[in-house]
C-alpha cells in the first residue's frame, strides 16, 4: 500500500468513526503511521484528501462510463452506484460546510467536466460557464438531498429522478397554470 493510499484510508476510517470530516492532520498521520512531512508530500490539507477521494471514486467512474460508451441512464446509474459504494464516507463528507468542502468540490469538478464536454457545442463562453454551473449545482443539490436522507433510495431511483425532465411537465402547463395558489 502506498503512502497516499494509507493517508486516504486513514482519513476515510476516521471520518466514518468520528462522523465528521474535521479530522486533524495529527490524527491522520497517527492512524496512517506516517510522518507529518510525508502527509504534506501528498496533500496540502484534509480538504484536498476529500477532493482526491471524489476524483478517484466518481471521476474515474465517469471516465469508465465514457470508455464503455454507456447510455445516459446507465452512465448516471453508475455514478450513483459509486457514491453508494462509499456511502458511509460520503454521507458524512457532504455535511462539511467549510470552504473547499465536498459540496464545493463536486460543483467545481462537474463544471470542469461539463465545460470540457460541451465547449465545441456551446461556442459562447459566458453561456457555457453559466450552463456548466447550472448543471453542476443541480446535480450536487439532488445528490446532497440523497446523501442527507441516508441514501435510502436506490441508485436506479435517483437516476430516474435525475433524468426527469422539465419537458415532462410542459404538456401539463395548462392545467398547472389554472390551479389555485393556496400555498
Amino acid at each position: 500500500m502506498t503512502t497516499k493510499e494509507k493517508i486516504k484510508d486513514a482519513f476515510i476510517a476516521l471520518v466514518i468513526e468520528k462522523q465528521t470530516v474535521k479530522i486533524s492532520v495529527k490524527d491522520i498521520v497517527k492512524r496512517a503511521k506516517i510522518s507529518r512531512r510525508s502527509f504534506y508530500n501528498y496533500y496540502a490539507d484534509r480538504q484536498s484528501i476529500t477532493e482526491d477521494i471524489y476524483i478517484e471514486t466518481i471521476e474515474s467512474t465517469i471516465k469508465e462510463c465514457f470508455d464503455k460508451k454507456m447510455t445516459t441512464e446507465m452512465f448516471i446509474t453508475e455514478i450513483y452506484k459509486a457514491f453508494f459504494k462509499n456511502k458511509n464516507f460520503f454521507i458524512v463528507a457532504i455535511k462539511d460546510d467549510e470552504q473547499n468542502s465536498l459540496f464545493d468540490t463536486i460543483i467545481e469538478r462537474n463544471q470542469i467536466v461539463f465545460s470540457y464536454l460541451y465547449k465545441d457545442i456551446i461556442q459562447d463562453q459566458i453561456k457555457l460557464d453559466y450552463l456548466s454551473y447550472k448543471y453542476a449545482s443541480t446535480q450536487v443539490m439532488l445528490l446532497k438531498k440523497w446523501l442527507n436522507n441516508g441514501m435510502v433510495e436506490s441508485p436506479e431511483f435517483m437516476t430516474e429522478v435525475y433524468l426527469d425532465s422539465h419537458k415532462n411537465y410542459e404538456n401539463m402547463h395548462e392545467s398547472i397554470i389554472n390551479k389555485k395558489t393556496n400555498w
